[in-house]
């Protein structure tokens, strides 16, 4: 799992759609970033909420998630997800009194997660992805690329990245072989 950082860029993004004062997810082309989709989860309460609570309520969903195959009981879990999503490394979060007296609060995470079938992260001893690039039980060791396809770890053995196709299409798999990559 990737360490998570702070990232005013990824901040301005989910300012910028709180501040709409929706309370709804907007379409992912609301919530791009270097050309990338940005996951997203909302928050929103008739009262004052520290952010504490906010992020907490948003974890509290993992009583209802069962490893590795989601809801246990058919209740939402995308919250917590998004929260623990294993390639995700950048977090921003904004929030607002919107007109109606409703607090609006929402992070916007860089790289997006909640991608179905996938498990949010790979069970496993901290760091057994990335020996090398450990520090206090988080990988840090981002791979800067996303496969533009689900299969690109497979074209990558078949085919190999030297056919120009797969290396177009397929630049996380052809140029990160010790990063954790987005969508594993």
């Amino acid at each position: 799992m990737l360490r998570m950082n702070y990232s005013e860029e990824v901040a301005a993004s989910a300012q910028a759609w709180i501040d709409k004062c929706e309370l709804a997810h907007g379409a992912p082309s609301t919530r791009m970033l270097n050309g990338y989709e940005l996951g997203e989860n909302l928050f929103y309460s008739s009262a004052l909420t520290s952010w504490t609570d906010v992020i907490q309520a948003w974890h509290n969903e993992v009583s209802h998630y069962t490893y590795p195959t989601g809801s246990s009981n058919g209740e939402t879990v995308g919250h917590y997800t998004q929260v623990v999503w294993n390639s995700s490394y950048k977090v921003g979060c904004g929030a607002t009194l919107c007109p109606n007296g409703i607090y609006f609060y929402g992070c916007h995470y860089y790289r997006a997660g909640n991608f179905e079938p996938y498990e949010p992260y790979k069970a496993g001893p901290s760091c057994g992805s990335c020996p090398d690039a450990c520090d206090d039980k988080l990988c840090t060791n981002p791979c800067p690329y996303i496969n533009k396809y689900i299969n690109c770890p497979a074209m990558k053995n078949t085919t190999g990245c030297s056919n120009k196709y797969v290396a177009a299409w397929c630049p996380a798999s052809c140029k990160c072989t010790t990063e954790i990559i987005p969508i594993y």
